[in-house]
């Protein structure tokens, strides 16, 4: 007897339009959703829920889709309705977790959203219904963390690890939680307990790089780098970091070609457009730093310390006035910004502007009371002023906050030897000596202070010492030659000058001083179209012209120069000094 006949191919039935079949269709979604087909999957949930109106499961899955799809005011309009039939389930059903589900789901898509208090209010919810449930506290605590509530998200977090110890996630959130904190090293201990349950996430890697560089451990935060870039070779943010860690150690090939990395990874970074910027001014190169915090700005026309470091380089530059417009416009964005404040200052005081330089030192030292360079700075602008007394106060407290600050000690010294107190500014020129034995400003000034103090011998050795030190700088060579002379010692002036760029200023005084221009000559090349450098250079003409005259036994045009030099020269320059000491030491009055 023959059996029913066999067909080649089943054909697919049609599923009726039924409630029996609204699972069917529930199932396909899962199935569509797990495999990223999110439209097919809410095309199946809707007509799971319109076969079966009450079918909770259904409204929560949805809701998962529309909210992988960023429709985030769906999801939560879905996972509302599963919530609000939850109750009827539960009645027929004690088992079912779809109450706590959908609200774990609509607080985080309230979450995404950045409506912290109702995405907290129901993962509190989810923890009243399921204490023992980790991850609803650790995503609580993310919560917490997000408004700035530290202390409720590490108590969310300390709770998650009581009831799940080996959550890597947990560690390393509230490794976060710490940091912003700022306690770095408790920080560091639960990130390292993090990548110690979870040795293979880059992210763990990269968050406790990030505070050994913060700490200034440079090494062990470029080995974590290091790590997390061999786990995911396409980590922009890590090659970004590991380069600023190669700039901190001063390995500036390095660390642009981490920063050409990260942005061939991410051509969008300002930020390391903006960190290979520095490194390309660090290394001198204006043109390509300003050409990389310009990127940077474009990218992010907000980020303050972009305009803030193009500032710098345009400073750098002597376009002093793009300078203050690039200040100006950091502050904008960051009114809290005391490092632009101070640069603005800086800038205004290389334009002779003393009143606003000080009025934006005082700014930054109210916003950062600790700022050492901004009391420097301050007190070089006092100095500026004439007003030594102020000057020192400020230094003082400079050196205060950073007993190692070499430039402090070197214009305190000055301030001291300008109040005609020659043995302080010996005592802070050499502590600047002990402090960096290659300075050769502290040795200049040092020298300088023991020439008018009558320590001829003692004036030489300083300012030879000065000269070797920094042999391309003209102004000390130029002294080097006035207190040999002084000493009957010959000259080395034309030996120095083999190693000075005799183009610019003040290449004219070196070849007076050399018999090789005469002096109106140099008068001539001290003129310039820029008013405050005009002034400058016809300053040291006066001086060091005066320095001739007496050479050549001139006293009255000798006393002429110096007047003119201590009547027009800024009151922070040697040459401002050095004319004032003379005329005393000529027994006349400025």
């Amino acid at each position: 007897m023959l059996g029913p006949p066999r067909c080649s191919r089943s054909q697919p039935l049609p599923w009726p339009r039924d409630p029996k079949y609204a699972e069917a269709y529930y199932l396909r979604g899962v199935v569509y959703g797990n495999k990223g087909d999110l439209d097919r999957a809410i095309a199946d949930y809707s007509e799971a829920i319109r076969l079966d109106p009450k079918l909770a499961a259904a409204y929560n899955n949805r809701g998962n889709a529309y909210n992988n799809k960023g429709d985030f005011g769906r999801a939560i309009a879905d996972y509302s309705e599963a919530i609000r039939l939850a109750p009827e389930l539960e009645a027929g059903h004690p088992e079912t977790i779809i109450r706590r589900l959908a609200h774990y789901n609509r607080g985080r898509a309230y979450g995404n959203k950045g409506d912290l208090d109702r995405a907290i209010a129901d993962l509190s919810e989810v923890i009243r219904l399921a204490p023992q449930l980790a991850d609803a506290r650790s995503d609580r605590a993310q919560f917490y963390q997000m408004q700035g509530n530290y202390e409720r998200a590490i108590a969310d977090l300390n709770e998650a690890i009581r009831l799940d110890p080996r959550s890597a996630v947990a560690y390393n959130n509230r490794g976060s939680a710490y940091a912003l904190q700022g306690d770095l090293d408790r920080a560091i201990a639960d990130f390292s307990a993090s990548i110690r349950l979870e040795p293979k996430v880059p992210a763990a890697h990269y968050n406790r790089g990030k505070l050994y560089q913060l700490q200034g451990k440079n090494d062990r935060a470029i080995a974590d780098f290091d790590e997390a870039i061999r786990l995911d070779s396409k980590f922009a943010a890590a090659y970004n970091d590991r380069g600023f860690a190669y700039l901190n150690q001063k390995r500036a090939d390095r660390a642009i070609a981490d920063f050409d990395e990260a942005i061939r990874l991410d051509p969008k970074s300002a930020d390391a457009y903006s960190n290979r910027g520095k490194v390309y001014q660090l290394q001198g190169n204006n043109d390509r730093a300003i050409a990389d915090f310009s990127e940077a700005i474009r990218l992010d026309p907000k980020l303050a310390s972009a305009y803030n470091d193009r500032g710098n380089a345009y400073g750098a530059r002597g376009n002093v006035g793009r300078a203050i417009a690039d200040f100006d416009e950091a502050i904008r964005l960051d009114p809290k910004y005391a490092v632009a404040y101070n640069n603005r200052g800086t800038a205004y005081l290389n334009q002779g502007r003393i009143a606003p330089a000080i009025a934006d030192f005082d700014e930054a030292i109210r916003l950062e009371p600790k700022f050492v360079f901004a009391y420097s700075n301050r007190g070089h602008a006092y100095r500026v002023r004439g007003n030594n007394t102020r000057a020192i106060a400020d230094l003082s407290e400079a050196i205060r906050l950073d007993p190692k600050f070499v430039f402090a000690y070197v214009d305190r010294g000055n301030a001291y030897r300008a109040r005609g107190n020659n043995d302080r500014a010996i005592a802070d020129f050499s502590e600047a000596i002990r402090l960096d034995p290659k300075s050769a400003d502290a040795y200049h000034n040092r020298g300088l202070a023991y020439f008018y103090g009558g320590d001829l011998a003692k004036a030489l050795a300083d300012v030879s010492e000065a000269s070797g030190l920094d042999p391309a700088d003209a102004y000390k060579a130029l002294w080097a030659d006035i207190v040999a002379q002084r000493n009957n010692t010959p000259s080395q002036l034309s030996q120095a000058s083999t190693r000075i760029d005799m183009t610019p200023w003040p290449a004219p005084i070196v070849r007076s001083f050399l018999g090789r221009m005469p002096p109106e000559a140099v008068f001539a090349a001290a003129d310039d179209a820029d008013a405050k450098k005009k002034k400058n250079q016809v300053c040291e003409a006066n001086f060091y012209g005066g320095e001739l005259a007496l050479r050549l036994n001139a006293k009255d045009e000798a006393v002429r120069l110096f007047r003119l030099a201590a009547n027009g020269c800024a009151k922070d320059v040697n040459e401002w000094f050095a004319a004032n000491a003379e005329l005393k030491a000529l027994g006349e009055t400025p």
